[in-house]
């Protein structure tokens, strides 16, 4: 896997798992999309995105740590 497709994976299982109902409807949609409608979402929700992202940063840091 690429690091493009495991940041990608990391973000997505955040917001399944801590989002709320819209974010994990979200990254439901986000996984089932092509590239071309994935970007969309991103596009669409930018800060939904950055702040997963960086939530799931945190979580794998906290997660080599233990």
């Amino acid at each position: 896997m690429s690091n493009d497709e495991t940041d990608k994976h990391h973000i997505l299982t955040t917001m399944q798992n801590y989002g709320g109902g819209f974010a994990s409807a979200l990254a439901q949609a986000a996984w089932r999309a092509d590239d071309i409608n994935y970007r969309r979402l991103v596009k669409a929700f930018p800060e939904l995105w950055a702040h997963s992202a960086e939530m799931a940063q945190h979580l794998t840091r906290r997660s080599n740590n233990e």
